[in-house]
Parts: C-alpha cells; sequence; structure tokens
C-alpha cells in the first residue's frame, strides 16, 4: 500500500495514457481512411523517399512526413511514374492517393493504421505535456484533473486517430506558447530559442500558425501593462522592469527573436523537402495552384535553393489564405452556405463538447475564489490565444468543423484544472460546516464520471461525437456535417451492414467518393448521384452529401436530395452514412 501512494501519479498517469490510446487505437481499427488521409498520406511518403514536395503543398510536411515515417518499413508499393508524370496537373495528389491506397495491391488498412500511429504517440505526448503545465501551475493533483479531461475528450480522441494537421497543430500552440511562457518567467537566451524553436514547429505543423501574429501582440502588451519589479537589468530580463517603456523594448526584442529563429528553422526543415524539386517543377506547381498575382513573386524565388524552401512554404500558406476568403460549402442547424456564418464555431463548440466539460468552465468562473489561482498575467495568458483563434474562425468563411478550434480544448483544460483542489477527503466526507464545499466536491466529481462515460459509451464513433443537446451522434447529421459528422470513415462499417445483412444490390453516394466505397462494398454496390434523381432499392447516402445537396441544388440541374426528409432510414451507420429502403 506504501509503494502504491509512493507512486500513484506515476501509475495513473500509465494508466490513463494506456486507455486512452487503447480507445485511439481499437475505434480505428475499425474506421476507412478519411478524406484527407487520401491526400496526406502519400503526400508525406513522396516527400521522405524523393525530396520533392510537389504533393499537397497546402499542408505543411511535419506530420505528414512523421506519419510516413514507419511506412518506410513496410513493403508498400508507391505509383512513382504517376508522380513523376506530372500529368494532368503537377500536384495530381487525389489520384496519388487513390492509386497508393486502393490501386497498387497495398493494403490500404495497414497503411491507414501504420501511419496514424505516429499521430495517437504525439497525442500521448501532448497529454503529458498538459499534465506538465498544469502541474507547475496549480500542483500535482491539478495536473491529475487536467490528464484526465485531456484522456477522455472525445474531439482529442477523434482527430488523434487521423493523419491530419489538426492535432499536430493543437501540441504545437500549446507547445510554442508553453514555451513562451517558460520564457517570460526565466527570460534568457536558452529559454528564447527554446521560445524560438517552438514557433517554428507551429510554422512546419499548420498555416493557421498565423495566430500566432495577433497572440504575440497582446502578450506584448500585457507585458506592458503588468507591474514590473526589477532595474538595471540585462535587455531580455528587461520584460520585469519597473519602466514600462523598458518592458516593452526588452519585450519586442524578445518576440522579434522567436519569430527569426523559428522562421530559421522552418527554412531549414523545408531544404530537405525541396532539395530533389527542380525549378521547373517547382514554378509549373506555383503556376496551377490558383494564387493570383502571387504566381510571379513566388516563381522568381523558385530559381536558387536558398529561396526555394521558403518559396514553397509561401505557396502552401497563400493557398490557404485564398481559400479562407474564397469559402467552402457548409451546412448548419438547417442552412447551407459557402461564406460561412459568423457563430458557426460557437454553435459548433456547445453541440460537439462534452456538457460536463461546459459545465466545468461554468463552476471555474462562478467559483473562482476557491480555487489555487495565479497572477493576472498568468490567468489572462491561458485565454489568448484561443480567444484569438475563436476571432479569426468566427470572422472567415471556411466553416468545416470543430477540429479548427481543437487547440482550444487543451487551454481549457489547463483553466479548470484548479477544481481538482476542491476534491478533498474532508470536503467529501464532511457536511456539517461545509455543506457548500461538499455539494460542489460531489458536484465535480459526478461531472467528471459523467465526462469519462460519454467518451468510454461513444466508441468506436469519436469524430461523430455530439452531446446531449441534440440527442447523440446518430442526431448530429440534423444539425452539422463535414468533419464534424462524416469524414468518409465509416465506409467500412457500411460494407460490413451490406454483406450481414446480405444486400444483393444497393445504390451508394458517399463522402468523399465512390472509388472508396467501391473496394470495400464491391459488387452490391452501384453508383449513384444526386442527378440521377430516386433509386428504387436500397440507397447508402452520406450525410454531407445529403444536406450539401441543397447547396449545389443549382450545380446539379435543380435536383437535391430534400426528397428524403420526411422518409426515416432503416439505419443509420456511425452517424455519418444513412439507409433507406425505397423500395
Amino acid at each position: 500500500m506504501g509503494l502504491l501512494k509512493k507512486y500513484f501519479y506515476p501509475i495513473a498517469i500509465v494508466a490513463l495514457l494506456t486507455t486512452m490510446f487503447g480507445l485511439m487505437f481499437f475505434s480505428a481499427k475499425g474506421d476507412s481512411p478519411i478524406v484527407d488521409e487520401i491526400a496526406h498520406i502519400p503526400s508525406g511518403y513522396s516527400y521522405l523517399t524523393t525530396g520533392d514536395y510537389r504533393l499537397n503543398p497546402e499542408h505543411p510536411p511535419l506530420i505528414k512526413d512523421l506519419a510516413a515515417l514507419p511506412l518506410l518499413f513496410t513493403n508498400v508499393k508507391f505509383p512513382h511514374d504517376l508522380w513523376a508524370a506530372n500529368n494532368p496537373v503537377i500536384n495530381n495528389q487525389w489520384e496519388m492517393g487513390w492509386s497508393f491506397l486502393y490501386k497498387m495491391g497495398n493494403n490500404p488498412d495497414m497503411i491507414k493504421l501504420v501511419a496514424e500511429v505516429p499521430m495517437m504517440l504525439i497525442s500521448l505526448l501532448f497529454g503529458l505535456l498538459v499534465y506538465l503545465w498544469a502541474k507547475e501551475l496549480f500542483g500535482k493533483k491539478a495536473g491529475l484533473f487536467a490528464l484526465i479531461l485531456y484522456v477522455f475528450n472525445a474531439n482529442i480522441i477523434a482527430h488523434s486517430r487521423f493523419v491530419t494537421t489538426d492535432l499536430g497543430i493543437s501540441a504545437a500552440f500549446f507547445l510554442s506558447t508553453y514555451l513562451v511562457y517558460k520564457y517570460l518567467k526565466k527570460p534568457n537566451l536558452k529559454t528564447l530559442l527554446w521560445a524560438g524553436l517552438g514557433f517554428g514547429v507551429v510554422l512546419v505543423t499548420k498555416f493557421s500558425a498565423a495566430v500566432l501574429a495577433p497572440t504575440y501582440l497582446i502578450v506584448w502588451v500585457m507585458l506592458m501593462l503588468r507591474k514590473g519589479k526589477e532595474t538595471g537589468a540585462p535587455l531580455l530580463e528587461r520584460i520585469n522592469d519597473k519602466d514600462w517603456r523598458k518592458r516593452a523594448w526588452s519585450g519586442f526584442v524578445a518576440f522579434a527573436g522567436i519569430v527569426l529563429i523559428g522562421v530559421t528553422a522552418m527554412w531549414l526543415f523545408y531544404i530537405p523537402h525541396t532539395m530533389n524539386m527542380s525549378a521547373e517543377v517547382q514554378k509549373g506547381l506555383i503556376a496551377e495552384s490558383g494564387v493570383g498575382p502571387f504566381t510571379k513573386p513566388l516563381q522568381a524565388l523558385s530559381g536558387n535553393a536558398v529561396t526555394k524552401p521558403l518559396a514553397q512554404w509561401l505557396l502552401g500558406f497563400t493557398m490557404v489564405t485564398g481559400h479562407v476568403e474564397g469559402g467552402h460549402d457548409a451546412f448548419l442547424l438547417g442552412q447551407t452556405s459557402n461564406q460561412g456564418w459568423w457563430y458557426y464555431y460557437p454553435v459548433t463548440f456547445v453541440l460537439k463538447t462534452q456538457i460536463a466539460l461546459l459545465a466545468l468552465i461554468v463552476l471555474t468562473f462562478v467559483f473562482w475564489k476557491l480555487q489555487k489561482r495565479k497572477e493576472w498575467f498568468t490567468e489572462v495568458y491561458l485565454w489568448v490565444l484561443p480567444a484569438c483563434l475563436l476571432a479569426l474562425g468566427m470572422q472567415g468563411k471556411i466553416d468545416l468543423g470543430i477540429r479548427y478550434m481543437l487547440p482550444i480544448y487543451a487551454y481549457i483544460i489547463l483553466a479548470v484544472s484548479p477544481l481538482a483542489d476542491l476534491i478533498t477527503k474532508e470536503n467529501l466526507m464532511k457536511v456539517k460546516d461545509h455543506f457548500k464545499q461538499f455539494v460542489l466536491a460531489w458536484i465535480i466529481v459526478l461531472l467528471v464520471v459523467w465526462y469519462a462515460a460519454a467518451a468510454i459509451l461513444i466508441y468506436p464513433h469519436y469524430l461523430c461525437y455530439y452531446n446531449e443537446f441534440v440527442g447523440g451522434y446518430k442526431n448530429g447529421y440534423k444539425y452539422l456535417t463535414d468533419s464534424n459528422t462524416d469524414w468518409g470513415q465509416d465506409i467500412k462499417r457500411l460494407a460490413t451492414y451490406v454483406h450481414d445483412n446480405n444486400i444483393q444490390r444497393i445504390y451508394v453516394d458517399v463522402f468523399p467518393s465512390a472509388f472508396e466505397a467501391k473496394y470495400y462494398i464491391g459488387d452490391p454496390m452501384v453508383e449513384w448521384h444526386v442527378q440521377d434523381g430516386r433509386p428504387s432499392g436500397y440507397f447508402a447516402v452520406s450525410a454531407t452529401f445529403y444536406q450539401n445537396s441543397k447547396l449545389k441544388k443549382g450545380v446539379n440541374g435543380g435536383v437535391d436530395y430534400s426528397w428524403l426528409d420526411d422518409k426515416t432510414p432503416i439505419a443509420n451507420i456511425g452517424g455519418s452514412i444513412l439507409i433507406y429502403n425505397l423500395q
């Protein structure tokens, strides 16, 4: 018993992370490759084996590299001739993906799962960092509380199982802001270097790194507003000076240094990814990528090895910003739009977040004074990046899923972790003279139990998690689609349903395309599209195609799937695919 008490925290940490890995790994085994993995996995494999970055330039390479790394130790076949043909386009990422996974004799399920394991390991390291920062700020109990909330967060579990940049950028943001915080607490060259490298990790993970610009600006203003306590210190340490002007200059120099170190790290990281990419290929890639007035300036950077890596990063950044401005088809609460809604992400957060966590957020603010808290600078610091990310998301025109707000969960978990201090033996056992603390402690305990139960009971349908406000995952498609609900993850489960029920013929229109569905379903499948009208017999339609068809009605000859609105599906596959019997 004494040994268990001595090693309680290490044992608890290992047990929690092992549980999370089990939930991720075994739920992922039942998924089919999601749409983004079709492009990301072969792209990463091509970077590592060719040193050429022609595929999928709209996403930085780090996550794709890590996903593809274990594939180097397998005997997968890569469609090199198709990759080198540059026909019909240089960035032929989708055809490359279909070929790599389904046409070369490879095992797509093996490729998918092997590539996803590094994502799961990143998630476990992310959870460990959440524990460490919460522990540093509020103590061991808060650290363990934070880890529990991380491990059983349904949205984090969902996106920890995919080869996409969403979990990666969440971890990178958290690491970067942690290292900047460490610098602000102990400013010197060593902590500045680490903060700069953290910024570099963000730059090579996802182009939403842009959110760090307003984040750094706000933190710099906060440095000027807080009280100083020292004088006569070296330049970097003057962020603690009594004179606000010296704090401002020191902070400016520090953030300029962080940016310079980060950009340098990004440039160095891009060199091996572009070293075998000819100027001709890169210029052609830039020309076909639709970056308008930026085409010629970017092509001018392609002429030498020094600027070529920078051109590639800027190309991806320009492609993403153009996409943000151009919009994307989306569905929300019965509405369709390709220009988005300012309230999309707040609504999505409320519907896709476990209610117990929403309640813990409320309790954190209501009972602020009962908890172990830090000085105002730290408290505000934890909310700066989430606030900037949410504000930018509400201004943008791409409303595709909670995954774009995924980074905020770790900061929320960090902010609510001091509630753990209210869970004491005294508060749990003594009612007399401690009634408020007794009730509050038990409420927190019950909320955590509910929170964990929600994550376990949704297994294995994590991507399609919806809370009790909408009645769970099978009702989610009535409120949101795309990566909130339907990313192509349930095609294998659809195939299992067809075969288990001995269905001889089924019309199928599923996201992302009929190709993957045909691979898994085989002969019973008949490819169908909305413009084909109404089939007779069994019909499977993806939630995204069903709802978004109403937006695309104009380009589909005036046809959509609204005729399904008054029909009840005979089966709901994972919340993302609806099956009807239209006999």
